[in-house]
């Protein structure tokens, strides 16, 4: 982590460098999983084989959407509030229909 201020732009907030590189390995590792996946389907390996990696691969995207949701609120919702964004905590709001 790191004391990063998010940077407002046209009533949007940056995202932290804080967290990139976390953000990107978990990113690397979910596409690495789905070239495996499709090289599986390429060699026509049996459909449970393939859904229970697809299943993994869903656990994964879900596990880094939650950290990223809790790293907005924390940072960037928390940030807008204080600099007085109006429509912050109604966009997260609206985000967090997305996932719940």
């Amino acid at each position: 982590g790191g004391n990063i201020i998010n940077k407002m732009r046209k009533g949007r907030i940056k995202m932290a460098a804080y967290d990139n590189k976390s953000i990107d390995t978990r990113l690397a590792s979910i596409e690495g999983h789905i070239k495996g996946i499709r090289q599986m389907v390429a060699d026509g390996k049996p459909c449970e084989e393939v859904l229970l990696q697809l299943s993994a691969v869903e656990g994964s995207v879900t596990k880094l959407a939650k950290m990223m949701l809790k790293n907005h609120l924390n940072h960037c919702v928390k940030d807008g509030v204080e600099h007085g964004e109006a429509d912050v905590l109604e966009r997260f709001a609206n985000l967090l229909d997305k996932y719940i």
